[in-house]
């Protein structure tokens, strides 16, 4: 039902016949949705804030799918490095705790999960010199930050929505080959805000703009309805598979025409299953679970039959879902890794971001020589 939703969503001809009967109750939904969007976003700007530190957020408008947590993790990477002392601040989807917490970088992932939540978890494992912070108010997230990592530029993951905090950079992800999907609020389509929204944003990043037409089409449209804006793109490249979060990477000739079987609890797990197609495997199976969901006894079970049933030999999932895994079930699991890659226009967006980093805050700006843990 999820997998047939969200093929409804994307598709350009609207809602599905499958969904016909359902069609009213979705249109009252997504009126409901859309009046207390528009309330509730009056009472955050009422009572927005604003942090004496520079505040960039990276969000998009539809629901999921767009790499947001990659991205994330390549800018905070990429001002690091710069010399920029760098913090993410993540909602943590799923926390039922309203403390406000820096997510450590060892321990279970599993039992962390449950606490911090799935993305802030993978985010401190993969770049462990910046420091997460989770919290339901990313205002107070950033002053802990501030105040007890030294943070200079505050990274807010998944923060278009989230207009309670004023930033100084609003990053928009867009998906270059659906940028509004079939252009409804949800439940009626996958869209968190109207495309006019996009007003907010300084800049625009299309992902997953591996159709140079495609992506040059969309380019064109949002041109012409939003001028002014920087728009640039970038695609999410596959660099191969790994054991765990931090084993090498594994020639890519191990896994020519192996036969294998991939998992994904993730938004449009059918992107994911379709970049394994570059390792040249045989895909004998692929699962999807529902995006964020914790794989209990059953799940497990049900991905064991489909090893036992294929005989495959190698079993794969993306990185977000293995920090959801039972530590056991871990070590039989290869990770995919995934890079953020803008091609030629790498060093202008990130020229772009440290351009308006120092404009407003050039105090941010501190030269060293430390080497990146990841």
């Amino acid at each position: 039902m999820v997998s047939r939703l969200l093929r409804t969503w994307y598709s350009p001809h609207g809602c599905s016949s499958a969904f016909d009967p359902l069609r009213p109750l979705l249109s009252l939904a997504a009126a409901f949705y859309a009046r207390g969007l528009q309330r509730n976003q009056a009472w955050a700007q009422a009572r927005s804030k604003k942090l004496p530190r520079f505040v960039i957020s990276v969000g998009n408008l539809a629901v999921g799918g767009t790499g947001k947590t990659p991205l994330t993790l390549s800018l905070a990477r990429n001002l690091y490095s710069r010399g920029f002392t760098t913090a993410i601040l993540s909602r943590g989807y799923g926390r039922k705790q309203d403390d406000v917490v820096r997510v450590p970088t060892s321990g279970q992932t599993a039992s962390l999960m449950k606490r911090f939540g799935d993305e802030p978890v993978l985010m401190a494992r993969k770049i462990k010199a910046v420091p997460v912070w989770v919290g339901r108010e990313r205002t107070r997230s950033g002053e802990a930050a501030i105040g007890q990592s030294g943070a200079m530029v505050l990274l807010l993951d998944d923060g278009f929505q989230h207009i309670e905090l004023n930033r100084d950079l609003n990053l928009l992800l867009l998906d270059a080959h659906h940028p509004f999907g079939n252009g409804r609020l949800i439940p009626l389509g996958p869209l968190r805000e109207p495309p006019e929204a996009i007003h907010r944003a300084d800049a625009i990043i299309l992902t997953r703009a591996d159709d140079a037409k495609r992506c040059a089409k969309t380019r064109e449209f949002l041109r012409e309805h939003y001028p002014g804006k920087p728009i640039f793109s970038c695609r999410h490249q596959l660099m191969g598979l790994k054991e765990g979060l931090a084993g090498p990477i594994l020639p890519p000739e191990v896994f020519h025409n192996q036969p294998a079987v991939a998992f994904a609890g993730i938004a449009r797990p059918e992107l994911f299953f379709r970049s394994l197609d570059a390792l040249r495997l045989r895909l004998c199976r692929c699962l999807d679970f529902p995006d964020h969901s914790p794989y209990g006894a059953h799940e497990i079970e049900l991905i064991m039959t489909a090893v036992r049933e294929t005989h495959a030999r190698f079993l794969i999932t993306t990185e977000k879902d293995f920090v959801r895994l039972p530590e056991y079930f871990q070590k039989i699991i290869l990770t995919a890794e995934l890079e953020v890659d803008f091609g030629a226009e790498s060093e202008a967006f990130y020229n772009y971001v440290k351009q308006c980093v120092l404009r407003i805050r050039p105090e941010a700006f501190k030269p060293k020589n430390i080497p990146l843990e990841v």
